[in-house]
């Protein structure tokens, strides 16, 4: 078999977390999400926020196609949508499911940055003397 993770076995051997790499850890993960954050753009620039996959992002059939698996996959990231005009009881909405899971994957990743900056404090106050040790 090959190595153990450390921790992961009975041995008296000290496990050690740098937490300065811990921190750049979450700084480089919370970049990576700024573009996620705010406006994002126009229709002709979007960016990848949240709000512009709301406002000028559109996943139906007239924009991917309506061949069995376009079809079905933005059938499966729209919303059906109450509609109280003329056209009929329900219209898809412009893939407010995508959008919605997309806000729940960045949600996710920003809980990991807290997780990540909350495990550092831990092991910084619990075992200062060795918290940036072996750099």
């Amino acid at each position: 078999m090959g190595e153990s993770w450390p921790g992961l076995d009975d041995t008296d051997d000290e496990l050690y977390y740098n937490v300065g790499k811990m921190r750049a850890v979450a700084d480089d993960l919370e970049v990576a999400l700024a573009p996620t954050q705010g406006a994002g753009g126009t229709r002709e620039g979007v960016t990848g926020s949240v709000e512009s996959l709301n406002g000028y992002f559109s996943l139906d059939e007239s924009h991917i196609g309506r061949w069995p698996a376009a079809s079905a996959f933005a059938a499966s990231v729209s919303t059906l949508i109450p509609d109280r005009s003329t056209y009929g009881p329900y219209y898809m909405g412009s893939g407010h499911g995508l959008a919605q899971l997309y806000q729940a994957y960045v949600e996710c990743c920003q809980e990991v940055v807290q997780a990540i900056r909350e495990s550092a404090d831990v092991y910084e106050r619990t075992n200062p003397p060795q918290a940036d040790a072996g750099e």
